[in-house]
């Protein structure tokens, strides 16, 4: 007999058990997940939810950026061409109107004087000569009429004389025209010499300078900007660009806060002064200028710097507030709703009517009696039909309501059967589908966050 026949069937045994014990744990396994999926199901859906709340003060509002500039800022130009001959002064130098601030060469309009007043001069002889020969004229003309009276003068004499003397007074007028415009001619030249001197036409501050000793400038067509004056640092003013979506909510006279990044944890205050109409389009991106002025107090701040401005739209105290996550947040088709049966409902998708938090709904926002009392027309004009779910006794229980004001995690509620601690569902986390709460809900009481889902 073979004596390797014993050890064979001492395998062949050891392996029928191993793979009963193998099937066995299996069975066991798999027995227990069918329990744990049943009891899961048995359970139901579980909810994130925040409570309502009664926030003392909600603050609304609009973030824009801008630059800093001036309240007026002047350029000062050359009214004549010539070169720079010298310069009284520099970046940053404090002017007063009148301050001599450069000049430039005067020879070529010095010259120009002294040529037109010559000119003057002659055209005063020029006349002086033609009231002479008019005054010998009358005389001539004089002598002929008492000749011609007697007949020892001629016709002839007589119109000779009668022409000299309208000819005197031609060539006196034709000199007197010749003195305005050669009076003319030096104004204007005088007035060129003075303009190689540039003065400062306010008070203020020289942010730039454009030129320096020896270099000339030409002023034919425009006139060159050879400083940049700035009046009155002391007032400047904020050019924010506001986005086509905000602009309606801010008014003339309205406050705002800005930060600039020289001054990190620093608030500055202003208050808007204008909302200037025209547009400005860049890729196809609409915004409004809003003028804000400001104190600039120790002229902290510089022309140029970029600020961030904050606007308070709208302010509320004491008022009842639901978060926003809870507005956005919508059930799906395995969520059990009361009174609502969404058979056939795709995931994400909003009922048919006023599911969509006021934007998309075709619910029509209630009257101005169901508001709250300190509702006023501005709040009716912005009031929004939503809906969000209450989670009470294990049921999904829809209230609408209307909001109102919002700062970005809280909404006022003018409407609606809501409470103070009633706990508003802001996601799901059991893994169910759920639309926009699902991925932007707040973390809740409960802790975690949202799946992502795809």
């Amino acid at each position: 007999m073979d004596p390797l026949v014993p050890h064979s069937r001492t395998r062949r045994i050891v392996t029928v058990v191993v793979q009963i014990v193998v099937v066995a744990g299996l069975a066991v396994g798999g027995y227990f997940a069918w329990k744990k999926y049943q009891k899961t199901n048995e359970k139901g859906p579980e909810y994130v939810t925040e409570a309502v709340q009664n926030v003392p003060l909600l603050v609304e509002r609009t973030t824009a950026t801008g630059t800093l500039q001036p309240l007026l800022t002047v350029q000062v130009g050359a009214q004549v061409s010539g070169r720079i001959i010298k310069l009284y002064a520099n970046y940053n130098s404090l002017v007063h109107t009148g301050d001599l601030l450069a000049e430039l060469d005067p020879t070529l309009y010095a010259s120009q004087v002294a040529q037109t007043r010559a000119n003057l001069a002659r055209v005063k002889a020029d006349l002086q000569h033609a009231q002479a020969a008019q005054r010998a004229a009358q005389k001539t003309l004089k002598r002929t009429e008492v000749l011609f009276a007697k007949q020892l003068a001629t016709q002839a004499d007589h119109d000779a004389a009668t022409a000299a003397v309208e000819m005197g007074k031609a060539d006196i007028a034709n000199a007197e025209a010749s003195i305005i415009q050669a009076e003319a001619a030096l104004a204007l030249n005088e007035t060129n010499l003075a303009y190689c001197k540039i003065y400062s036409p306010v008070d203020g501050v020289v942010l730039s300078r454009s030129v320096d000793v020896g270099q000339t400038v030409a002023a034919s067509l425009q006139a060159p900007v050879l400083f940049s004056i700035a009046k009155d640092l002391g007032k400047m003013q904020v050019h924010a660009n506001v986005d086509e979506a905000d602009i309606g909510k801010l008014a003339e006279a309205m406050p705002a806060t800005f930060t600039v990044d020289a001054y990190r944890g620093m608030n500055f205050q202003g208050v808007i002064s204008q909302l200037r109409l025209s547009p400005q389009v860049v890729q196809n991106v609409v915004t409004y200028d809003a003028v804000v002025d400001v104190m600039n107090t120790g002229n902290r701040l510089k022309p140029g710097m970029t600020a961030t401005v904050v606007f308070e739209t709208a302010t509320r105290q004491g008022v009842l507030a639901v978060p926003n996550a809870a507005l956005r947040w919508k059930p799906t088709a395995d969520d059990k709703v009361l009174g609502e049966t969404p058979v056939g409902k795709k995931p994400g998708m909003p009922d048919a009517v006023g599911e969509s938090g006021g934007h998309g709904g075709r619910k029509k926002a209630p009257d101005a009696v169901g508001l709250a009392g300190a509702a006023t027309p501005s709040d009716l004009a912005r009031v929004l039909p939503s809906k969000v779910y209450v989670w009470r006794g294990k049921v999904l229980t829809p209230v609408e309501v209307v909001t109102g004001v919002s700062d970005g995690r809280y909404t006022e509620v003018l409407s609606g059967k809501l409470a103070v601690d009633d706990p508003v569902v802001v996601r799901r986390i059991d893994g169910g589908t759920s639309s926009a709460g699902a991925m932007g809900g707040a973390k809740g009481p409960k802790g975690g966050m949202p799946r992502r889902m795809f």
